[in-house]
């Protein structure tokens, strides 16, 4: 027993030794505790702002304007010009793979260097014509055959709903050139129609062409 607490009498003088000879550094710098400020909240502290400002409101307002002009007039295709003269010629749609085509199970359905038309399994059937509507000729030309069961009117330039209150028919918008490049139109008004396994296209001179 005495043994005993012999040891613990050694083992606290050892640490009451240790502490009281430790030494002071002193404070280097404020301490802050360690927080990251949420995303959300700023994210909302920062519209609360601007809604109080009228900022917010006068972006939502810059939106909806620039949407509605461009449903209105959609973003020209460029570089397309009058026909001069009249021309025919015939468009392959048919590509030819560069890689096998594997369906869900790994197996091969159509090996690299296959060719496939489109128009093979397709029956689409429609006439297409192609035409800037600012142009009254063009418009006119359109307008001249077909109904919208069997002709697609597309405009590359224009105001589609204005044409289509103006003349009780659908018209369509070519956005980005997707159509005009498929089929090789560099010229207006051009009509594109199947035949048989191609597809053709005529660009057709109206009283409206300019020299250029």
């Amino acid at each position: 027993m005495v043994r005993w607490h012999r040891r613990v009498t050694t083992t606290l003088a050892v640490t009451l030794a240790t502490v009281a000879g430790a030494e002071d550094f002193g404070t280097h710098g404020p301490v802050w505790e360690i927080a990251e400020p949420s995303l959300l909240d700023t994210i909302r502290a920062r519209l609360t702002e601007m809604e109080a400002s009228g900022e917010l409101a006068g972006m939502q307002q810059e939106m909806q304007d620039r949407t509605r002009a461009y449903v209105m007039r959609p973003r020209p295709v460029m570089g397309l010009l009058p026909v001069e003269e009249e021309r025919i010629f015939k468009v392959d749609l048919s590509i030819t793979l560069t890689r096998d085509l594997m369906d869900h199970e790994g197996r091969v359905f159509a090996r690299a260097g296959t060719v496939i038309n489109p128009l093979d399994y397709s029956f689409f059937n429609k006439r297409i014509v192609f035409l800037d509507g600012d142009d009254p000729d063009q418009v006119a030309f359109a307008l001249e055959e077909g109904t919208e069961l069997d002709t697609l009117l597309v405009l590359t330039n224009g105001a589609p709903l204005d044409l289509m209150r103006a003349h009780g028919r659908r018209f369509y918008f070519d956005q980005d050139g997707i159509m005009v490049d498929r089929f090789g139109v560099l010229r207006l008004p051009s009509e594109v129609w199947r035949e048989g396994n191609v597809m053709m296209v005529r660009e057709v001179p109206t009283g409206g062409q300019s020299d250029g």
